[in-house]
Order: structure tokens, then sequence, then C-alpha cells
């Protein structure tokens, strides 16, 4: 395990495309300790949602490392701490990172309590009256208990985003990562999702999440980082990032959008 309650360490992460005509991502490098609520702020096309997909490779960088628990998972094997040479298996670290998407990718042939328990049944091997139990309670926990037999078609889309985010609670991560939560809904509907989201920030997991509603930025982040043409530019609290910028892309980037 990495010491002093990190979690996750990226270092020289660099996603580039077009044979490095394009860069994503040029050179980050940045720590995330456990209970940290680290929000990615920035314009499009900053490197915002490539930074957050290589953190579980789900876009495999083209140079650098991403140290989760203390194993680089940019590598095909490590050592581990008896001094054997192990092949990385990534769908198991995987699983400790939870994932919710701007949409909701959730099965529409299911009802919501199938899609709640369907991966820790088949990956977990959880036994399903369990995993139904605990499905249950966390669809209490977001106000949705009663919507447990219905069909995604039925759900409005803060609803929908509210399973998202249980689903991927189901299968207990060690950090939950958010790409754009609320950037697919109406407006009304993205407080629904923003509560669920204090509240778990709140119980102290560990988020990582990329988006563009800076009230909930300044209210929830412990970190905000923003990034610009695939650097990061400034990273601190909210109130340095917010009240204090010390660099012109940054304070150019704020009146724009507060």
């Amino acid at each position: 395990m990495a010491t002093n309650d990190e979690m996750i360490k990226v270092t020289n992460l660099c996603k580039h495309y077009y044979n490095g005509e394009l860069k994503a991502l040029d050179n980050v490098s940045y720590s995330i300790s456990k209970g940290d609520v680290v929000v990615v702020i920035g314009p499009s096309g900053s490197g915002k949602s490539t930074f957050l997909r290589c953190l579980n490779l789900l876009e495999v960088p083209t140079s650098g490392s991403v140290v989760f628990d203390g194993i680089d998972i940019t590598q095909k094997h490590y050592v581990d701490e008896q001094g054997n040479k192990v092949k990385l298996n990534i769908d198991e670290h995987r699983r400790k990172m939870g994932m919710v998407f701007q949409h909701f990718n959730l099965f529409p042939h299911k009802t919501i309590l199938q899609n709640m328990i369907l991966a820790p049944v088949k990956v977990k091997r959880m036994d399903p009256a369990e995993a139904t139990e605990k499905a249950m309670q966390l669809l209490r926990r977001v106000g949705l208990e009663d919507r447990a037999l219905a069909y995604p078609i039925q759900l409005s889309g803060g609803q929908k985003q509210r399973v998202a985010i249980v689903r991927a609670l189901m299968m207990e991560p060690e950090v939950m990562l958010f790409d754009e939560p609320t950037s697919a809904l109406d407006p009304e509907m993205v407080g629904e999702v923003l509560s669920v989201m204090t509240e778990l920030a709140q119980s102290g997991m560990t988020m990582v999440i990329v988006t563009h509603e800076m009230g909930f930025a300044r209210e929830v982040g412990k970190r905000v980082v923003f990034m610009a043409n695939g650097r990061i530019v400034e990273e601190g609290t909210p109130e340095q990032i917010f009240d204090h910028p010390q660099s012109l892309r940054l304070a150019t980037f704020l009146e724009k959008v507060l």
C-alpha cells in the first residue's frame, strides 16, 4: 500500500493522438489521498475527461505512470509484498474504482434492481439475496426504493443518474470517479444528483469529479484542479482557485463561467 494515505499518484502522464500532433494530456502529475474530494475544472478540450479516464486505464496513456494502492497499473507486471513478480489484472483494480459517466449506461431491458445487483452477483459472487438487500438500502438512501422494479425508460434523467451512482457503490469501491455526471441533465434535475454526491463526499468517500458546476466545485471540493491545453495550470483549495486565481488563464476562465 502507498504511504501517507496516498491512494493515486499520477506522474508525467501524457496522452497523445495523431503521432503526437494532439496532446490531450501533456506531462500531468498529481497525487490523490484517501478521503480527498478533487474537482477538475477547465474549458472543453482541456484534457479533464482524458485525465479521469486514464486513472483506471479506460484511456491508455502514451507515457507516464498511474500508481493506485501502491501498484503502477500502467505496467503489465508488479512485484508483490513477498517479492514475487505478478501479472497485473486491470479488471481487479477497476473494481476498486467506481465510475459514473455523463450518460447513465443502465441496461434498458433490466429493472433498476436487476441493474444494481448484476455486477456484485456475477463479478464478486455476492449472494443474490444479500445483493438485493444491499441494493434496496442504497436505493432507499437516494430516495428511489419505490422505483426498484421500474425500468430505466420509466425514470427521469436525474433518477437514472442517482441509480448509476448507487450501482457503482454496490461494488464497494475505494474511490469514485465522476465524468461530468450532470451535463446530460435538464437544469431542474441537476440538484438532486449533486445532493447525492455531496452526501457521498461528506461520508468520507475518495472522489475525483470532472464538472462544469462551479458552485458544487466550490462547496464540495477539498482540492480544485484547473486544466487547460492538457496541463494542470493551477490547483489549490476552492478559496484559492475561485477567489485568488494566480494565472491569467484561470482568471479569464472564471470570468466566463461565474
